[in-house]
């Protein structure tokens, strides 16, 4: 009996190392799979204009496979949440836990807000946020960037403001601020001008 031991031990040990190389792969495989679904929604939402009735965006949003979870009835008000996390690499203690979130905030049948941040668990951050009242600013704090955008802002401001930086996502170092929106120095010149 001890020698069948001694020789399923090597086995074993082949066996456990395989397992954890597969569930660490598996990590990296779906935080690669948020990044792709977070590059697809800040595809479709730099373009989504102020207004948008809630059927053509949500159409929009499954046009480009992101997944979307529907509220029951969305025509009066509400507000569609969609995130895209490394969780399973945080989890794991692989990277520290990052996250694109947007808000899609409907009123009427209409878009009247969207935000969308990059951050994680510590305080830095950046973000968009777009909504019938507000005027293209930038406001730069040692932890975050925050970027007003104007609905009718169809500028290079826009493509600016939307070019975070998604490698964040699913990085096995955390980012700084000035790295989740890389552009930040062109959003200040292009603001300070006006």
């Amino acid at each position: 009996m001890l020698m069948n031991c001694q020789r399923r031990w090597p086995l074993i040990v082949l066996c456990v190392v395989l397992a954890t190389m597969f569930v660490i792969a598996l990590a990296f495989a779906q935080a690669y799979r948020s990044r792709v679904e977070a590059g697809r929604y800040v595809g479709v939402i730099t373009q989504m204009r102020i207004g948008t009735t809630y059927d053509l965006a949500v159409k929009q949003l499954h046009d480009a496979n992101i997944p979307v979870d529907l509220p029951g009835d969305c025509h009066h008000e509400c507000l569609l949440e969609l995130v895209f996390v490394n969780k399973w690499q945080y989890k794991l203690h692989l990277a520290p836990l990052m996250a694109l979130a947007g808000d899609l905030r409907f009123k009427d049948d209409k878009l009247v807000r969207k935000t969308t941040l990059l951050g994680g668990s510590n305080p830095y951050f950046a973000g968009v946020r777009e909504s019938t009242s507000t005027v293209s600013a930038v406001r730069v704090h040692q932890y975050n960037i925050s970027v007003d955008l104007s609905p009718s802002d169809f500028t290079e401001y826009r493509r600016l403001a939307y070019s975070f930086n998604l490698k964040c996502l699913g990085s096995m170092r955390q980012c700084t601020t000035d790295e989740f929106l890389p552009t930040v120095n062109e959003l200040e010149r292009i603001t300070s001008r006006d």
